[in-house]
């Protein structure tokens, strides 16, 4: 993996609301550096001891998830991921 930019503004953002129990969406023009910050984030959660388990890590452009067309399907597959034990986290 190349060296993630440091981006400790919005990164300190997700780590102080990481235990809000609201979804966070994070946003911008193509190319600012969304997927960067959530790659620092899920180093963040692995160096703090998040089991992997609860870091669930989707790249919907990829051909693996073709299926998940409808949302149902979607909330079946993120459901079934889902540990029963701690918080999870999907990227």
């Amino acid at each position: 993996m190349p060296e993630l930019i440091s981006r400790p503004e919005y990164l300190n953002q997700l780590i102080e609301n990481k235990n809000v129990d609201l979804i966070k969406i994070v946003t911008g023009i193509r190319r600012c550096g969304k997927s960067s910050l959530l790659d620092l984030f899920h180093q963040y959660l692995k160096e703090t001891n998040v089991p992997e388990s609860n870091i669930i890590h989707m790249n919907l452009e990829s051909l693996k998830y073709r299926n998940l067309t409808d949302y149902l399907f979607f909330y079946d597959y993120v459901s079934s991921l889902i540990p029963t034990v701690g918080t999870t986290y999907l990227r």
